[in-house]
């Protein structure tokens, strides 16, 4: 069953994948799927059981869009928006991201140069092939290489606004906690220290059976690629190239488990070297004095075996 949210995940997709295919994030189609996107997402009542003509009265839903609005509740997707994908791949997506490349630039670098993802444009920057084409030239070749450099857009170093990956977060965290078995989920990371901008979704699931729970991930409905799956972690990529970690550990290991996945690296290492100093040791499993498990149930039980206070997530930071 798909919820509202993610008809309007789906509806900005189709926005952002038109823009590229009609080359204008102002052409009628896009702002439609724009405005149908906010009316779902300010609708009261769940899309899922309505029928086209209902889907209509919602705000800037036309009828065109209702359809397509009842194609992706029926089938999980439609076959304008799966032709879409497949004309413009996630990694050609990603360069829409960087300041100084409009629709119109993608499309030319990509027919000209054949440029198709990060490694291609970056090696067209570096050969100066950039600057030979029209409306372009080597300033705006230098001020594309910079956009890169700042926004870390390659591997592990990709972020994400908070506001793109805190709703998914919800989600994911709602439908865990539904599974039989899950005792506690938490998502953790630069996400649950509230930084402005997050690499990857770590999520932690506190749980004895940990099948159902990689079984799910593997299966997400939003999931576009599987990169690995496990025992105890799973990690997909969704379709705006997030990737989401999801990892499942004993109940009793929990506390120490989201305090190590929560971060920040330098807290952590701070910890551990409090930790040392007492004669102890701490990870991810728990804070041990030799064979002896002193705290791992909850993050308020190692602080204070630790002899610290509770430290909020967002003040983790070491500073």
């Amino acid at each position: 069953m798909l919820s509202n949210r993610d008809v309007v995940e789906f509806l900005r997709e189709l926005a952002k994948l038109t823009t590229l295919d009609e080359e204008s994030p102002q052409s009628f189609k896009v702002r439609a799927y724009e405005n149908a996107a906010l009316g779902v997402e300010s609708c009261p009542d769940p899309v899922e059981a309505m029928t086209v003509s209902q889907l209509t009265a919602i705000k800037g839903v036309g009828r065109s869009i209702a359809e397509k609005i009842r194609e992706i509740l029926d089938t999980g997707t439609s076959p304008r928006l799966d032709e879409l994908r497949a004309r413009f791949p996630r990694p050609f997506v990603e360069l829409a991201r960087i300041p100084g490349l409009g629709p119109k630039t993608l499309n030319l670098i990509r027919r000209e140069l054949g440029v198709e993802n990060l490694d291609d444009l970056n090696r067209a920057i570096a050969l100066e092939q950039l600057r030979e084409l029209p409306g372009m030239g080597a300033t705006s070749e230098a001020k594309i290489g910079r956009a890169i450099e700042r926004l870390g857009l390659g591997g592990k170093d990709r972020r994400t606004p908070i506001g793109e990956v805190l709703p998914l977060a919800r989600k994911l965290t709602s439908q865990l906690a539904a599974l039989p078995g899950v005792v506690a989920v938490q998502y953790c990371g630069s996400l649950r220290r509230f930084s402005e901008t997050i690499g990857d979704l770590d999520v932690t699931v506190a749980s004895d059976d940990p099948s159902p729970v990689m079984d799910f991930v593997a299966g997400y409905e939003g999931a576009l690629e599987v990169v690995g799956s496990g025992g105890t972690k799973t990690s997909i990529i969704t379709a705006s190239g997030l990737q989401v970690d999801v990892r499942a550990v004993a109940p009793s290991q929990f506390g120490a488990a989201i305090l190590y996945f929560t971060g920040s690296k330098s807290h952590n290492v701070a910890l551990r070297h409090r930790a040392i100093s007492r004669g102890q040791l701490l990870n991810e499993y728990g804070l041990f004095e030799g064979d002896e498990v002193v705290a791992a149930a909850t993050e308020a039980d190692v602080y204070e075996a630790l002899g610290l206070e509770f430290i909020p997530p967002p003040l983790r930071e070491n500073t």
